[in-house]
């Protein structure tokens, strides 16, 4: 029983550590917690828009000046944030690509798809 318990453990904690393929960090992220805070990630630039009325967003037209440079490094993702300032970060995906946790030293910062409902994931 001890034997099937390990196993069964250990297939667990490696099935969760898989990344899905399909995932990927383009696109409307909400910082959790943050109703008025929302990234926009394109191909190689991360915008911040802030709006006055919580989860209600504008376009990169009304995101605030000088976005930010980002890129993959491998699994990490690397964000310029100027001054020879970088946020490395791991991301991990969850709830059919609808939550990223952004793992780095500062800690976790988990971010949602615009308008998906958090509470649903957890």
């Amino acid at each position: 029983m001890k034997r099937f318990l390990s196993l069964l453990s250990i297939v667990v904690v490696l099935s969760s550590c898989t990344k899905d393929p399909d995932c990927e960090v383009v696109g409307r992220w909400q910082i959790d917690g943050f109703d008025n805070t929302l990234y926009e990630f394109t191909d190689s630039l991360r915008y911040t828009i802030y709006s006055t009325t919580p989860n209600t967003f504008g376009t990169i037209a009304d995101a605030i000046p000088n976005p930010k440079t980002w890129r993959m490094d491998g699994d990490t993702l690397e964000v310029d944030l100027n001054f020879g300032n970088y946020l490395r970060a791991y991301p991990i995906f969850d709830c059919d690509c609808n939550v990223m946790d952004l793992i780095s030293s500062m800690g976790t910062t988990t971010l949602h798809k615009e308008g998906y409902d958090i509470s649903t994931c957890r």
